[in-house]
């Protein structure tokens, strides 16, 4: 009997852990990558929204970009994160650099985002990087950034 017990235990035990896990899932949504699954750290979250409301999320501009280069016929615009301040701004707008910093170890993404050239330049030069065109002006084309102030 005293065997049955330790195995009526270690039963509930392995329902109990099986519960809280699935509870944990479902209440911890963790955003993965649209394009290559990767967990989404939001200082660097890229989202696309569509022009039928829905939003596309990626864990890199490199994501992004991939997958905006097949699909833009349905795509509305472009928003990336500033990453000093966490805000989401319009791609247009953002300053880009590529430094030695990499974002993504799966695609080796150095692109970095941010709202202002000071910071921009700032994370250029403690990063060994140089501020670079805003690369989704590539697919959907676009003027000089001065142009749209």
């Amino acid at each position: 009997m005293n065997k049955w017990i330790k195995s009526s235990i270690f039963l509930v035990l392995m329902i109990a852990i099986a519960l809280g896990s699935s509870i944990y899932k479902k209440t911890h949504k963790i955003e993965k990558c649209d394009f290559d699954g990767v967990h989404i750290k939001p200082v660097y979250q890229v989202d696309i929204i569509l022009k039928n409301d829905a939003v596309k999320r990626f864990d890199s501009i490199y994501c992004a970009y991939m997958w905006l280069s097949q699909n833009k016929d349905a795509v509305s615009y472009v928003r990336v994160t500033d990453e000093v301040t966490g805000e989401k701004i319009d791609s247009s707008i953002a300053y880009y650099v590529d430094s030695e910093i990499i974002t993504n170890n799966v695609n080796n993404n150095r692109a970095h985002t941010f709202l202002k050239l000071e910071d921009a330049e700032k994370h250029a030069k403690s990063y060994k990087g140089r501020i670079v065109k805003n690369p989704f002006e590539k697919i959907f084309g676009g003027g000089d950034k001065d142009e749209k102030k």
